[in-house]
């Protein structure tokens, strides 16, 4: 979990894809999309619209029972208005360890 937090602070599109499941999903409040390389794109965006953004990781809460982890986040955009998302990530893994569901919530 860390590791993607990481890589997407870098605005590492592709490496953020490849941490994906290849019937990986990510869902938020502004998008729903299915594929590593669709999630890869979704993330391009981001990166580019707000340039600036980073993601302080607060508490991660794991379950290995379920393969699961809720991170608790907040987004800071770097916009001009300072704008800071409190948002949850729950993050589904598969057996190889590679991300098959992401979902966002603020």
């Amino acid at each position: 979990v860390k590791k993607y937090f990481e890589v997407w602070n870098k605005h590492d599109k592709e490496g953020v894809g490849k941490m994906f499941a290849d019937d990986g999903s990510l869902r938020d409040w502004e998008v729903e999309v299915k594929g590593a390389q669709n999630v890869a794109d979704a993330n391009g965006k981001i990166f580019q619209s707000a340039p600036g953004i980073q993601i302080e990781v607060l508490k991660i809460h794991y379950s290995a029972a379920t393969s699961t982890a809720s991170a608790e986040i907040l987004v800071h955009v770097n916009d001009a208005d300072k704008t800071v998302l409190k948002v949850v990530d729950v993050i589904e893994y598969n057996d190889a360890g590679l991300i098959s569901s992401l979902r966002a919530y603020k």
